[in-house]
């Protein structure tokens, strides 16, 4: 993916024009499941990864985000980063533990991709949020 991708991702995924940094992240399909793994190096288990008739199909195991089947699960990866944003997921890093893998995690299909983590509004455009 070249940066120009990256930048697109991140924004796309995220959906807002505010300013942000691009966090970096990477989706595996390990097995029958889908793992996630952040900057730091953690790897959480977020979802499974359903084949049938050569389709393949990501589905979170929360808040019923799936996609469409797709041929092949890296193309089943890319679509399901379209649902995420940087909050999501990294909330998911924050509440899920450690998943545990056996062989090298780069041998199995994966995409990299970022998303903008927003910044906080006292940091954008140094205003005082409303107080009621």
């Amino acid at each position: 993916m070249t940066s120009e991708d990256n930048s697109k991702q991140g924004s796309s995924a995220q959906g807002s024009d505010a300013p942000g940094f691009a966090r970096p992240f990477r989706l595996f399909a390990v097995e029958q499941r889908v793992l996630a793994q952040n900057v730091d190096g953690k790897v959480i288990d977020i979802g499974a990864m359903d084949s049938s008739n050569g389709q393949f199909c990501a589905r979170l195991d929360v808040d019923e985000i799936a996609v469409e089947p797709k041929r092949s699960p890296e193309l089943a990866l890319k679509a399901l980063v379209d649902k995420l944003t940087f909050d999501y997921l990294d909330g998911l890093f924050t509440s899920e533990g450690e998943a545990e893998v056996s062989g090298r995690l780069q041998d199995f299909p994966n995409v990299e991709f970022e998303l903008d983590e927003t910044l906080p509004r006292d940091m954008v455009d140094r205003t005082p949020p409303h107080i009621f």
